[in-house]
């Protein structure tokens, strides 16, 4: 199994590298939910420094992308040392055509997000050659074995961070300060939190960024307890740190390293407040229909 972290911070890649297999970054038009917005000159930079390590690259261009912005990916791909690339991380399947047209579908890491919870699933898209796809953020433990046990293809998964729980295409939070008059500018605003009128302990990071709005899990799941039997399931380990800083990114790679060192952990999950759990893995997402009497 290998790791990958997801970059919010070019200038510590060296520090970081030791500590992990490659790392997921993109630029800001193509990627949603994306550690860090890069611009094109800074993503061919990382591609340059990743690549120089020995590391492997992971584009993040996972927008559902309008036929103008398809068009424009086009030409980012142009423009990309293409063979210094691992894998292309996606969720439309318009630019999985994209990516084969231009004899990249061995590059395609297919994500799209919760749709992914089977293994007759997965491997009709192992039938096209990608490189690889993501396990859906909300299965269990238990059907993620089912899932290795079965799979045709390289398997990821979401093992650290907040997990994306709402995405709308709109500008929701734009549209929240048009509404209310409000002067400050909160697109790429890392820093927000929603709070549910009924859960007023919980608060929920929100973003707005080039693909729309996202809300995410208040507490960050984690898979630390279950390593060793994770290791003979699935081939890519994510470690997501967005909201976070380089030193919360070097700190929580090392800690995958060596899981043990709960010292550690407590004193990372102190220093930035945070409120760890096991996410979904030991608890399905059911869904209570009311009834009308």
């Amino acid at each position: 199994m290998k790791t990958l972290i997801t970059l919010n911070d070019k200038h510590h890649i060296k520090a970081i590298s030791p500590y992990v297999d490659g790392f997921i970054f993109g630029a800001s038009k193509f990627g949603a939910r994306l550690a860090c917005q890069f611009d094109m000159d800074e993503v061919n930079d990382i591609i340059s420094q990743v690549y120089a390590l020995k590391k492997e690259v992971f584009i993040q261009a996972n927008q559902l992308m309008m036929d103008e912005e398809l068009r424009e990916f086009k030409d980012f791909l142009k423009q990309l040392p293409l063979d210094k690339v691992t894998g292309f991380i996606v969720s439309d399947v318009g630019v999985v055509q994209v990516l084969k047209k231009f004899n990249l579908g061995d590059k395609v890491v297919y994500h799209p997000e919760t749709l992914l919870a089977n293994y007759y699933d997965l491997n009709m898209f192992a039938k096209d050659h990608i490189y690889g796809a993501y396990a859906a953020k909300e299965i269990t433990y238990d059907d993620l074995k089912i899932l290795s046990e079965h799979k045709e293809t390289k398997l990821f998964m979401i093992g650290h961070g907040h997990l994306n729980m709402f995405y709308s295409k709109r500008n929701l939070i734009k549209n929240f300060k048009t509404k209310y008059d409000l002067n400050d500018d909160l697109h790429l605003d890392y820093d927000l939190k929603i709070v549910e009128e009924n859960r007023q302990d919980e608060a929920f990071p929100i973003l707005e960024d080039e693909a729309g709005t996202h809300v995410f899990r208040s507490h960050v799941m984690h898979v630390l307890n279950h390593l060793d039997e994770l290791k003979n399931m699935i081939d890519y380990l994510v470690i997501d740190t967005i909201f976070k800083d380089s030193d919360y990114a070097l700190k929580i790679a090392q800690i995958y390293q060596n899981p043990n060192d709960q010292e550690k952990i407590e004193a990372l999950k102190n220093s930035y407040q945070e409120q760890w759990d096991e996410g979904f893995f030991y608890k399905k997402t059911i869904y209570k229909q009311k009834v009308s009497i």
